[in-house]
């Protein structure tokens, strides 16, 4: 499995977490990989594939140190827009079909990648609590 990629966003206020966690939906669902969203400092870098700073990254202290950490060594970081460069995953990371309705799951703090309905279901069906579908 890919390793997941951070986002780094303002989560001072329940409405910010939900824009943030929202974001992350689509940097899983674009970049096709995993997405955790950074809710505090206690994060170590080198165990993510790279850094998405969300828009407003720097309005709290917390994410504004993961950022500059981010900005600072050499690692992957991108922009909020640059996320959307890259198109829509429609292909099922679970079983590689392609379906338009494929999207990611948020599972165990975890944003997924793109998963199609049947996978999902199925997944749903066989109720293994904790477990998140991995990308073929």
């Amino acid at each position: 499995m890919a390793r997941p990629i951070l986002v780094v966003g303002n989560f001072t206020t329940a409405d910010n977490l939900a824009d943030v966690t929202a974001f992350a939906s689509d940097v899983a669902d674009r970049l096709r990989l995993p997405a955790v969203v950074a809710t505090g400092r206690d994060y170590d870098l080198s165990q993510y594939e790279g850094v998405v700073l969300a828009d407003g990254w720097h309005a709290s202290l917390p994410s504004a140190a993961l950022g500059c950490e981010a900005l600072l060594t050499d690692m992957c970081t991108l922009w909020a827009h640059e996320v959307y460069e890259y198109p829509v995953d429609t292909m099922c990371g679970h079983c590689g079909t392609d379906d338009p309705e494929a999207a990611p799951v948020y599972a165990d703090g975890v944003w997924t990648t793109s998963l199609c309905p049947g996978c999902v279901a199925a997944h749903e069906s066989l109720s293994f609590p904790g477990v998140v579908l991995v990308a073929a």
